[in-house]
């Protein structure tokens, strides 16, 4: 059974903890009148199929229903726009509509056809699981997110949430297909128009790819073919290992520019770990730091069992360049902020980014907000160096 990712079911509770959306969105339903002027807008745009018409179309698509479970009526139709070959599904509670484009019925073969109606059918097995929650939170994070008022990672999230959905359909499309060949080709054939296509070639291409590249999907509805390839390879063959391997190539490494409701709670905790742990030290705890550590959090105390143990090193490891500078500054900004500390806590911060992997961009930022050459960066810091051993052997530390 195909299960919906964990970002999936992250942000569905962290909805359902907001009673009062979750309880507006749950009871808000598409109008009678508006599912009638949606079926008389589809009607003046389209062309309808019918079953008389186009029996073995209609035998492919009670194939798939009947693989998904799914039972809701459904009619397909042409779109009369040329916009490349495309598909997609619209549903209402008891019935669904399939709007083709382009020569998808052309193109693809019976098998392939299979695919495409899986995936299709798939985003209405998802939208209907555990009483309709997916559904529901999909509608809540593209309101926040629509809004201009919204904060720039509610797009983030719900880009990411249609990202995994599509990645779900996918899933659906190789249940009901069967076969991970064909539906790799089916998603090539759709994407690039070509009459004949090799799966294993799209893949040794796709892992080619992922070879060059260290970051996420820029996908904004659907993730890039190569990663759709990917997942579904992965799936078939390493299933057990699946949404974290999957995860890892959607999402890349943790882009400050690019936070999403998630991450950003978790660069937060770990801001507040990395300045708990460098003001652990007592001789640290200067009038001057304390009051900057209440500056970043005016409303919490510092933690004081944060470690760096391998936990805490992931979490910086993957990181992007651009958040690795911002912890690496933020460990600055303690460092400066008292005049008589200045010398011993640029040492104690040189210490805490070696073990934390970020020596490089400190000595960049370090040269740079200090206007140090590389002969007088060395020298600088051996002296910061020199002066924090002193405290560290001096009875005036204790360090815990």
């Amino acid at each position: 059974m195909i299960k919906p990712f964990p970002f999936h079911s992250d942000l569905r509770d962290y909805f359902k903890k907001q009673d009062k959306t979750w309880s507006w969105f749950s009871q808000e339903k598409v109008k009678a009148e508006q599912q009638e002027a949606y079926k008389t807008d589809l009607l003046k745009n389209s062309y309808r199929i019918e079953p008389e018409t186009e029996p073995k179309v209609y035998e492919i698509l009670n194939t798939a229903k009947d693989r998904l479970g799914i039972i809701i009526p459904i009619t397909i139709y042409q779109s009369q726009t040329i916009d490349g070959n495309n598909a997609g599904v619209v549903f209402f509670e008891n019935e669904a509509h399939i709007i083709l484009s382009g020569s998808i019925l052309k193109l693809l073969n019976d098998d392939e056809l299979l695919v495409l109606f899986g995936h299709e059918l798939s985003h209405i097995l998802l939208f209907n699981l555990e009483n309709g929650d997916f559904e529901i939170t999909n509608r809540i994070i593209n309101t926040i997110s629509s809004d201009p008022d919204s904060e720039l990672f509610y797009y983030e999230t719900a880009r990411l949430y249609q990202l995994y959905t599509e990645l779900f359909c996918d899933l659906g499309a190789l249940k009901v297909s069967g076969s991970l060949q064909t539906t790799i080709e089916t998603l090539v054939k759709l994407n690039t128009g070509l009459e004949k296509v090799s799966a294993e070639s799209y893949l040794k291409q796709a892992n080619e790819i992922l070879e060059r590249i260290q970051k996420g999907s820029d996908g904004e509805t659907h993730p890039e073919n190569f990663i759709r390839a990917k997942s579904l390879e992965i799936f078939q063959n390493d299933n057990a290992n699946f949404y974290s391997r999957t995860e890892k190539i959607i999402c890349g490494e943790i882009d400050l520019h690019q936070l999403n409701l998630f991450t950003k709670k978790l660069v937060f905790d770990s801001t507040k770990e990395l300045i708990s742990l460098i003001l652990k030290p007592k001789w640290t705890q200067s009038e001057y730091c304390t009051a900057l550590f209440k500056q970043y959090f005016s409303n919490s105390d510092r933690k004081s069992d944060v470690v760096i143990d391998k936990a805490f090193k992931l979490k910086i490891e993957n990181s992007k360049k651009n958040l690795k500078e911002y912890y690496a500054y933020v460990m600055l900004d303690f460092a400066l902020c008292d005049a008589d500390l200045k010398e011993a806590f640029i040492g104690h911060i040189l210490d805490i980014s070696e073990q934390l992997g970020l020596e490089d961009h400190m000595k960049t930022i370090l040269k740079k907000e200090l206007n140090l050459t590389e002969k007088t960066y060395k020298s600088f810091t051996q002296t910061c160096t020199a002066v924090l051993n002193t405290i560290l052997q001096s009875d005036l530390e204790n360090t815990y």
